[in-house]
């Protein structure tokens, strides 16, 4: 990858990385469900809001907005929805390391139906060394694995899939566009998705949230202005530059934003294996993206 798609990379993890504080502020007030609601309808309607201030316009291709829909359903609405029930199951720290499966799946996938993004040995040696990372980084859960948790884990890991897929999706049928439109359309048609699930499954939101503006306007700023509005266009514009396998390396530098942010954000101290996973990643990234050649020479 470009020295550039690395800092949209690295910007896109942090961005990311960020949300995990707001999410936690979120679930005080909301259910998983309407929290995801809520972050994709305000990042809709902000991105929306963008485009038209800068005198855009969407595409009316049906076919755009087609594999807009389904870009949401595969990126948004299918993996949050998983990965909320998995966490009913399993610790956080567990998810965030069976999430950055996602790059594994991604490079798999690339390879399957993408013929520009072939899975040579140092992207999967690569990935795996992140993963492994990952897992320093956060910690391995010592629960023991019962029925239950095995359910949890098998739903994530299912996410991982989805996300995967909405690259290789994206990649394929959303590529094309500007990146801003295909956000803005992916954000809108999830917004719509999202909302009837929530309905289904949970019923009316609860409106405590209401009550407290400051919690209100820090979560829609943070998790839908930021975590989305933001973000979802920098997805795009990495998709183009760099391919859906190595996009999907966001998966594993998100967890290390986060931890990292825990320790800035809750005066939480860094620990050695924290330290120690930051190298193994940075080991890893160097060994997929191929620059551990030009350490060589």
């Amino acid at each position: 990858m470009s020295i550039t798609a690395w800092v949209y990379l690295l910007g896109l993890s942090l961005i990311w990385g960020a949300s995990f504080y707001f999410i936690e502020v979120g679930l005080v007030y909301l259910d998983s469900f309407w929290l995801v609601s809520l972050r994709l309808v305000t990042g809709a309607m902000a991105l929306s809001a963008w485009v038209l201030l800068q005198g855009g316009r969407l595409p009316a291709d049906i076919r755009f907005w087609w594999s807009a829909w389904v870009m949401g359903i595969l990126n948004n609405v299918i993996p949050f929805s998983l990965i909320a029930y998995g966490q009913l199951f399993v610790s956080g720290g567990m998810a965030s390391i069976l999430n950055a499966n996602t790059a594994f799946m991604g490079v798999i996938l690339s390879a399957l139906f993408l013929s520009s993004e072939p899975a040579q040995w140092n992207r999967v040696l690569g990935v795996a060394i992140g993963i492994v990372g990952v897992g320093i980084v956060i910690g391995l859960d010592g629960n023991a694995i019962g029925s239950s948790q095995l359910i949890g884990q098998i739903a994530i890991i299912a996410a991982t899939l989805s996300y995967a897929l909405a690259g290789v999706w994206g990649k394929i049928k959303l590529s094309s566009y500007p990146p801003v439109a295909g956000a803005t359309a992916m954000l809108i048609c999830s917004s719509v998705s999202a909302i009837m699930l929530s309905l289904v499954f949970s019923g009316l939101p609860d409106t405590t949230i209401a009550a407290h503006p400051a919690d209100l306007l820090q979560l829609v700023l943070g998790i839908g202005v930021l975590g989305t509005a933001c973000a979802y266009p920098l997805y795009f514009r990495i998709l183009e530059m760099a391919g859906s396998s190595n996009l999907m390396l966001v998966t594993i530098i998100v967890p290390v934003f986060a931890v990292m942010l825990d320790a800035i954000l809750l005066q939480q101290l860094i620990s050695l294996n924290t330290l120690i996973g930051f190298g193994v990643v940075a080991f890893g990234l160097l060994i997929l993206d191929g620059r551990w050649k030009k350490i060589l020479q």
